[in-house]
């Protein structure tokens, strides 16, 4: 999977943009937690030609998995 398709899926699921630094894009994700207050969480997406290797996209499901659920990307 390449990180216009991860981007793609973050954007698609409420996620958005926040900075970026080099080659490196930060994205976040707002959620409500079970005593209603709010989180967020963040991740960062390395925008590289190439597919992102299997940890790597494990990573970003996992630091968004609060906000859109479990296996997510899949």
């Amino acid at each position: 999977m390449r990180a216009r398709e991860v981007v793609r899926e973050i954007t698609r699921r409420g996620g958005y943009f926040t900075r970026q630094v080099g080659s490196h894009a930060r994205y976040r994700a707002e959620y409500t937690k079970p005593d209603g207050t709010t989180g967020q969480v963040d991740t960062a997406v390395a925008m590289h030609p190439r597919d992102i290797p299997i940890g790597t996209l494990r990573r970003i499901e996992k630091d968004l998995e609060p906000a859109f659920g479990r296996g997510w990307l899949r």
